[in-house]
């Protein structure tokens, strides 16, 4: 009895796609040809890919860095859907990648801009997820606007991350401070 399980063990790995390399059964030199032509090619392994939630930040990172190349607006436009994507700033919305790269093109004399997300969310089916946190423009030496912002991002069909929606609200001017 004991034999006939382990004769039936046997059969069940030989059977099995996953068994490993060292208990599969040497073919002969006539029929390893053969079975070399109907075994799988050795399949590369799996890639690790981020969690969705960490590949935004880097997408944030990047945006970020080539907005200190090439201003907010080139950057966004690289990272815009090019059918739905929009920008809302206070009175204004740029739609499509031509309107935001000339919309939110770096004034001439106005420094750099930072941002730092401190939020994000990705939907269960991670096809869309949305990042928020502050940010920093300098208008000069001396001066600096200061806020918040969203940035709603959805997966393409293609699978890269494409912005939907990007809006900044500036913090509402603080008080002049009092004199005694």
């Amino acid at each position: 009895m004991r034999i006939l399980l382990i004769g039936l063990a046997a059969l069940a790995l030989g059977a099995c796609e996953t068994m490993p390399e060292f208990l599969r059964p040497t073919a002969t030199s006539a029929g390893a040809t053969a079975a070399a032509a109907t075994t799988p090619a050795q399949a590369t392994p799996p890639r690790f890919t981020p969690p969705a939630d960490q590949q935004l930040l880097e997408l944030e990172r990047q945006m970020q860095a080539a907005a200190q190349e090439r201003g907010l607006g080139a950057a966004l436009a690289e990272r815009i859907d090019a059918d739905y994507g929009m920008v809302i700033r206070p009175g204004q919305a740029y739609q499509g990648a031509d309107a935001v790269a000339r919309g939110l093109a770096t004034p001439a004399g106005s420094g750099a801009m930072y941002w730092q997300p401190d939020r994000v969310h990705v939907s269960g089916d991670g096809s869309m997820g949305v990042t928020s946190g502050r940010y920093v423009q300098v208008v000069s030496s001396a001066e600096a606007v200061q806020g918040r912002y969203l940035m709603v991002w959805r997966r393409n069909a293609e699978g890269q991350w494409k912005v939907l929606s990007e809006s900044r609200t500036p913090d509402p001017p603080r008080p002049a401070a009092r004199r005694r």
